[in-house]
């Protein structure tokens, strides 16, 4: 699915503040897919985030989820969020293109995308940028756009909700590195009272692009035990 301001689907507005809009978005596919919930979801990043504030507006619409690094950080004080790193980046992004091909042999000559699979780094570009009158492309998700969507990552209150999620939650991560999700994981399953803790050191926060088979059977393996 595109969430708002991504992919095909529009956003009202040219940033966000939370993630709420992302959570709604995630209900409404939720509840398409599954009109008399119980629904098995899974998220990555970003979309484990969602998934879980969607829970949190409709908890019939799932029956179990799995989210690989969700973002849900927990609270500090000492952040700051106008300077993150992340959205600085973001806003620096190049939002245009030749073509299509040029945004891939772009993004494959350098990291973090370089180490995407053919296929994911394919999907990503074309299924991310819409189409030009001169033939150029341009980036679904603006730099503006994107740049906000890091920062509001941090004025969610998700960590503070984890508590009432009584729904099964496995939570897989990859190498815990500073700075990254990987780094909160293993507390967000902690904060989950049904939540479990799956890490994986062979990978890193874009395991689903690197090794998508691999977390695809990861995935599989966890909605199918009735235990885990």
């Amino acid at each position: 699915m595109d969430y708002s301001g991504h992919g095909e689907t529009p956003s009202a507005d040219d940033s966000v503040n939370t993630w709420e809009s992302f959570g709604e978005d995630a209900l409404i596919a939720a509840h398409y897919l599954a009109p008399h919930g119980g629904l098995r979801a899974f998220g990555h990043s970003m979309g484990g985030a969602a998934v879980l504030l969607a829970h949190l507006k409709d908890p019939t619409a799932f029956s179990k989820l799995v989210a690989f690094e969700p973002i849900a950080p927990p609270p500090n004080d000492d952040f700051d969020v106008e300077h993150l790193p992340i959205a600085v980046g973001a806003e620096r992004r190049r939002p245009t293109f030749d073509s299509a091909e040029a945004a891939i042999a772009n993004y494959a000559s350098k990291p973090p995308l370089g180490i995407f699979t053919e296929r994911s780094l394919s999907d990503y570009v074309n299924y991310g940028v819409k189409s030009n009158d001169d033939g150029s492309v341009s980036l679904s998700c603006t730099p503006t756009f994107e740049a906000s969507v890091f920062r509001a990552a941090h004025r969610n209150e998700l960590w503070e909700s984890l508590p009432q999620i009584a729904l099964p939650v496995n939570v897989i991560a990859g190498i815990v590195e500073e700075h990254q999700p990987s780094n909160f994981a293993a507390r967000v399953a902690q904060r989950l009272p049904n939540g479990s803790y799956h890490p994986d050191e062979s990978m890193n926060h874009f395991g689903p692009f690197v090794v998508p088979s691999q977390v695809a059977h990861t995935v599989e393996e966890l909605l199918s035990n009735t235990s885990a």
